[in-house]
């Protein structure tokens, strides 16, 4: 009984000395080299706006590295609660299949790393040195810093920041454009959706007017869908609220030099949740959830380049979201498509044969079903999601135009009596 309480005693002393000795990362801002980050350990800005760790974005269940505002939720901003508030993901089209293992660690040879059980590690940046002493910091900007350090704590060089590989989202102080040394290009890249951050079909990018001047380009896949304008006067031709005259509280700037050509933008005042979001559909959100630009699916504004559809369709076309089952199996494209929601409606939309599709998630894949005109669609409750094509817009345009015609019919037809009978009483009276 006494050596059962004496190994019970010698376990909490243990488990007491581990607590304290062991590194908290509750209120750290900084990765030591040896150090470990477990799933379920964080980084916190010293400023506490931004936090590192792994999550599970949406429903999915694979586990990412990445930052996000540490904000709790705001009835005022719910848009950025869940995977609304990440704004930097390390391994986006790696995702780790379990939770089990999962560690962010700077090895002995300064490699800044991934680990898990059961896969290779996922190697952030890499310095082939032994002797190099290095840590990382996520700043007060959003920025995590790998960066070589001297016996002092002092930085030597950087040799790796998350701000020269962003992924759907521009944080102040970002650059959006290239480096002309090391052909590096700073730009955007869509999640495929809100559970799935790997690389979608849009991109935001810089490009060239036809005299020479910056703009700023969102593409989808390799079309452009909508542009700002060049810049010119220290602003967007297509979008002058984007200018270097602090707009609201964004101050944008072009930086041009023998080393770099890009856009980038500061704050003005205390605004530490501001940030522009490329979301799945191609249009560029602010942390209000407004999108301010590039909302070219929902309405056709300055700056969208008209997207060429077949005769079949109008751009009046719409699919409706319904629930219920259809009569046949469709066609399906899955794996390697790497297809996002828009891109099966631009598929279906495209095929003047297609009726309807869906949008499923397999894992870390997604894909798209489509079925013919030919396919009948029967409403149910508790069916799946289907998106059908609704011709009642085009349908309200023929009657729309059918009263139009009858209308100008019929006061022809009443200029016409009324011509007929007063001739006939003028005639009356001669």
């Amino acid at each position: 009984m006494m050596a059962i309480n004496k190994r019970n005693l010698l376990l909490l002393c243990l488990s007491c000395c581990y607590f304290f000795i062991s590194p908290s990362y509750s209120d750290s801002n900084t990765l030591e080299q040896s150090q470990q980050l477990e799933d379920g350990q964080h980084l916190v800005s010293a400023d506490k706006t931004f936090k590192l760790g792994f999550f599970s974005p949406g429903t999915s269940k694979y586990r990412y590295l990445g930052i996000w505002f540490n904000t709790p939720y705001d009835e005022n901003y719910p848009e950025l609660f869940d995977s609304r508030k990440v704004v930097w993901v390390a391994n986006r089209n790696i995702p780790i299949f379990e939770k089990s293992g999962v560690l962010l660690t700077i090895d002995e040879l300064g490699k800044l790393k991934i680990s898990y059980n059961g896969g290779s590690s996922i190697a952030l940046s890499f310095v082939q040195s032994k002797n190099i002493n290095a840590s990382a910091t996520l700043l007060d900007s959003g920025n995590f810093v790998f960066k070589e350090v001297d016996s002092d704590g002092s930085t030597e060089r950087i040799l790796w920041q998350s701000f020269d590989y962003p992924t759907d989202t521009l944080l102040p102080g970002m650059k959006l454009g290239m480096n002309l040394k090391t052909g590096h290009f700073w730009s955007l890249t869509s999640w495929i959706s809100e559970s799935l951050p790997a690389e979608g079909s849009f991109s935001l990018t810089t490009g060239v007017g036809i005299n020479g001047s910056s703009l700023i380009i969102i593409r989808w896949k390799r079309s452009v869908y909508w542009t700002s304008g060049v810049w010119q006067n220290g602003h967007f031709e297509l979008l002058p609220t984007l200018s270097n005259e602090g707009y609201g509280y964004k101050n944008f700037s072009y930086i041009s030099n023998e080393y770099e050509k890009y856009f980038t933008y500061s704050i003005i005042g205390n605004h530490t949740l501001a940030r522009y979001m490329l979301d799945s559909k191609g249009a560029i959100a602010e942390s209000t959830g407004l999108a301010p630009f590039g909302a070219c699916s929902y309405k056709f504004d300055l700056g969208c380049v008209e997207q060429i559809l077949p005769d079949c369709r109008s751009r009046n076309d719409r699919f409706e979201l319904r629930k219920g089952f259809m009569s046949v199996q469709g066609v399906t494209f899955d794996g390697s498509y790497n297809l996002s929601l828009f891109d099966c409606e631009a598929m279906c939309l495209n095929n003047c044969s297609c009726r309807a599709y869906d949008f499923f998630i397999n894992g870390s894949q997604t894909g798209c079903e489509i079925w013919s005109e030919e396919t009948g669609f029967t409403e149910y409750n508790n069916g799946r999601e289907i998106y059908v094509l609704n011709h009642s817009n085009k349908a309200k345009w023929w009657i729309w135009l059918v009263i139009a015609v009858s209308g100008s019919v019929a006061v022809l037809v009443f200029c016409f009596l009324f011509y007929f009978i007063r001739r006939r009483r003028l005639e009356e009276q001669g």
